[in-house]
């Protein structure tokens, strides 16, 4: 090989080094710069939302803080508020079975399951909260208990039952008593 050669030979692979080198620190700096940048983006609030408009905390035991929830209840519920446009307030949302029967309650009921709510909404009467929750499909289970003022509503997998809880008794509501119960 003649040293012209050699020359070209070495001054190729000086090119190619340099060339590396240049695409080796560009690449350096954009990685280094895109994780500059994402070390600067600023983390996402611990939230303990469940929807739009309800948390965990609405739905948790109100003894033990446990929860158990059923998203369809959850969705249910931003249903009657989209309907309602008011708030909705959780009196009871979850209960351990723990809880329930030392209540003498069923240890095993549709709020054992996450798939029950006590609820009041501001600025309306109990029974028109009743009518708001009647009126929805994915609401199966509506009672009316007027002297605590609120309903209970469920998402059972059972075909719809409506009742007015009076003390320890759930009387069906019928077309023969529902103008006692229901008139505002």
């Amino acid at each position: 090989m003649s040293n012209t050669n050699k020359k070209s030979n070495s001054n190729h692979s000086s090119k190619k080094e340099k060339s590396f080198s240049n695409y080796k620190r560009r690449n350096k700096n954009k990685s280094q710069s895109s994780h500059y940048s994402k070390s600067k983006l600023k983390k996402k609030p611990f939230t303990n939302k469940i929807s739009d408009h309800f948390s965990k905390n609405d739905f948790a035991c109100k003894e033990t803080g446990k929860l158990r929830i059923s998203l369809g209840l959850v969705g249910a519920l931003e249903e009657l508020r989209g309907v309602t446009q008011k708030r909705i307030t959780i009196v009871k949302g979850y209960e351990c079975p723990e809880v329930a029967e030392s209540k003498g309650q069923l240890k095993r009921n549709f709020h054992t399951q996450g798939l029950a709510a006590d609820i009041q909404i501001a600025n309306m009467s109990i029974q028109e909260v009743f009518k708001a929750a009647e009126a929805l499909e994915s609401i199966s289970g509506i009672g009316l208990n007027i002297k605590e003022d609120y309903v209970h509503i469920d998402t059972r997998k059972a075909e719809r039952l409506v009742w007015v809880e009076e003390g320890d008794e759930d009387v069906p509501l019928t077309d023969s008593n529902r103008q006692q119960y229901l008139s505002d």
